[in-house]
């Protein structure tokens, strides 16, 4: 039935599905084309896009259009340009098609997760509540197609973009069959608006401010959890890196189903620094440069993930007005997806090549417990939150 809320399900399903079958064989994929020295370049397209494009398609929602059409649309035209840069690796046409083509589906694509939160949280009744038991359809639908990739034996081959991009195809034609997201804020006054960066002024509210900041920081030795832990644990002689690494989505998909009963229950403030102390412990367990305890804080991670940024969408959503929802959530993902995973990636590469050599495993994940811990600081005192009588269940 069109606009029914199980339509929610479906597409985060679809949606993050789609990057599980070609996201974890990336390397190898481009590696077996003969294209490995091309892969840190195609790691920061993401995050590069996820700087430009989202605040301009948010201002355009949120003044002009209906989400779930835009989302729809973006869905089918990036599935295009996927399935190009894949099709470029088979032909062997070389890194610069395949990089063209990755880079104009990243710019059109890297809106859609802000557009499918927004049409979420303004789809529920109670978003607290609820959100989480929609938002856990998108780990299920990652697990199931990084598991297929290895089951049916595609580890290093470009049909994995391929497959990708027919589930966006599924994709883009279920978005319309969710519920009518309608604009809901003021007709642009200035170019900027247009542009998405009106959204700059949320900066003013000094709760956001600090929200924001603190995912930025946060966001930047999260970097090295994608790069160095599959790393380290083969060094420690581990052979099935993927299946330790699953444990993580195992918790986060916990987390997902509890996250209604936990934003009911405590503040945001204490699920916030929950969130960011399962950080600092993470990294410091892999200090101890032991299976056993990187599997620990492998199992942090799915925690840590689900109550910062997942619940922190929540948190967006409440305090902005309804006319800046989708700009709020893209400047969030600016923060994090963009500008954090950036410095990310640059910030923990360089790390690792400075210290590892000396310091080894231990000092590495010493030096970054640190960066947690910075972060974790700013957010416990820079954090008021509003009394419990102001009638918004942020306090």
């Amino acid at each position: 039935m069109k606009g029914h809320r199980y339509w929610l399900a479906v597409v985060f399903f679809l949606l993050a599905s789609a990057p599980g079958f070609w996201f974890p064989a990336l390397t190898n994929v481009l590696e077996n084309y003969g294209l490995g020295s091309w892969a840190v370049w195609a790691f920061l397209v993401p995050p590069l896009a996820g700087m430009i494009s989202p605040l301009i398609f948010g201002a355009q929602v949120d003044q002009r259009l209906e989400a779930q059409k835009v989302l729809g649309w973006i869905m089918l035209l990036g599935a295009g340009f996927l399935y190009m840069a894949f099709h470029s690796l088979e032909q062997s046409w070389g890194g610069w098609w395949f990089l063209s083509f990755f880079i104009i589906n990243a710019l059109i694509s890297a809106p859609a997760w802000s557009l499918l939160t927004t049409i979420t949280l303004s789809s529920l009744a109670d978003p607290g509540k609820t959100f989480g038991l929609f938002r856990v359809w998108g780990t299920l639908g990652w697990m199931a197609s990084s598991l297929l990739v290895s089951l049916w034996g595609l580890d290093f081959s470009a049909e994995t973009g391929k497959l990708g991009a027919g589930v966006r195809v599924f994709a883009g034609i279920s978005c319309f069959l969710l519920p009518v997201t309608l604009p809901k804020g003021d007709k642009p006054k200035k170019w900027t608006d247009n542009l998405g960066l009106g959204a700059l002024k949320l900066l003013h509210d000094r709760d956001l401010f600090i929200y924001f900041s603190t995912a930025l920081l946060f966001s930047i030795p999260l970097g090295a959890y994608y790069l160095h832990t599959p790393k380290h644990l083969k060094e420690l002689g581990v052979e099935s890196v993927s299946a330790f690494m699953a444990t993580a989505q195992v918790m986060e998909t916990i987390a997902m189903l509890l996250m209604g009963w936990v934003i009911a229950r405590f503040r945001v403030k204490t699920i916030l620094l929950f969130a960011i102390g399962s950080g600092v412990l993470r990294y410091t367990f892999y200090a101890f440069d032991e299976v056993t305890w990187l599997v620990i804080g492998i199992t942090l991670h799915g925690f840590c993930w689900t109550f910062f940024f997942e619940a922190g969408r929540v948190f967006v959503h409440r305090r902005v007005d309804e006319g800046m929802r989708t700009q709020a959530q893209a400047l969030l993902g600016f923060f994090t997806g963009g500008l954090g995973t950036v410095l990310g990636i640059l910030t923990v590469d360089r790390l690792y090549h400075l210290l590892a050599p000396s310091w080894g495993w231990s000092g590495y994940w010493a030096v970054l417990t640190g960066m947690n811990c910075l972060a974790l600081t700013l957010f416990a005192f820079g954090y008021k939150g509003l009394p419990i009588n102001s009638g918004i269940k942020d306090h």
